[in-house]
């Protein structure tokens, strides 16, 4: 399961019994579901609710993942869970979430393009999101040339590394590597990468 793309935020606050007979009149203030959100939603966006960490109720279920997906997102992104799990598969888009709960999420959602928390990280629109089995990742988006250097650097140290090691070379000053391992490492990426 894999997803990238920018995030497009929704920020979810706690409901309350007395709003609930609103949370779904048009203009409310309280909305219940994040309509206006998933209607803004571009074709490669990731959607990520901040929603409370929340384990004992689910936002979304069948219905809005389905729109979701229909509207082009590549990903969803809860901080709580989502309901309808024998549904989720079928819809074939990766949800990152707490779990999955029955019942409906009783939580408003007043906003969405704005900075949110989900799982305690700050997420601002547009923030590249990345996630995949080993979990989720923000990657603000001023810092996106200087972390894909970073990643491409480490990703070709390790591959320096499996070539080493299958041609018999001990762990020792390899992994982590030594001064004069990492030298030899920079001549072969030139060498590697054509330059």
């Amino acid at each position: 399961m894999k997803t990238v793309g920018p995030a497009l935020t929704i920020r979810s606050v706690p409901g309350r019994d007395d709003l609930q007979s609103i949370a779904y009149a048009p203009g409310s203030l309280f909305p219940g579901h994040p309509e206006e959100a998933i209607e803004a939603i571009q074709p490669g966006d990731v959607v990520v609710l901040d929603g409370r960490g929340a384990t004992n109720e689910g936002l979304f279920g069948d219905l809005l993942t389905l729109r979701i997906k229909m509207k082009g997102a590549v990903g969803i992104i809860s901080d709580m869970c989502v309901r309808d799990s024998p549904h989720m598969l079928e819809k074939n888009i990766p949800i990152f979430c707490r779990g999955s709960a029955s019942p409906g999420g009783s939580v408003f959602n007043v906003d969405y393009n704005v900075p949110i928390g989900c799982a305690g990280v700050l997420v601002c629109p547009g923030d590249i999101m990345l996630g995949d089995d080993d979990g989720v990742v923000v990657i603000p988006i001023a810092m996106v040339p200087d972390v894909i250097e970073e990643v491409l650097l480490h990703e070709d140290r390790e591959e320096y590394i499996r070539l080493m090691l299958s041609r018999g070379a001990s762990l020792d000053g390899l992994y982590p590597m030594a001064p004069d391992t990492d030298k030899s490492f920079l001549e072969w990426r030139r060498g590697a990468r054509g330059g």
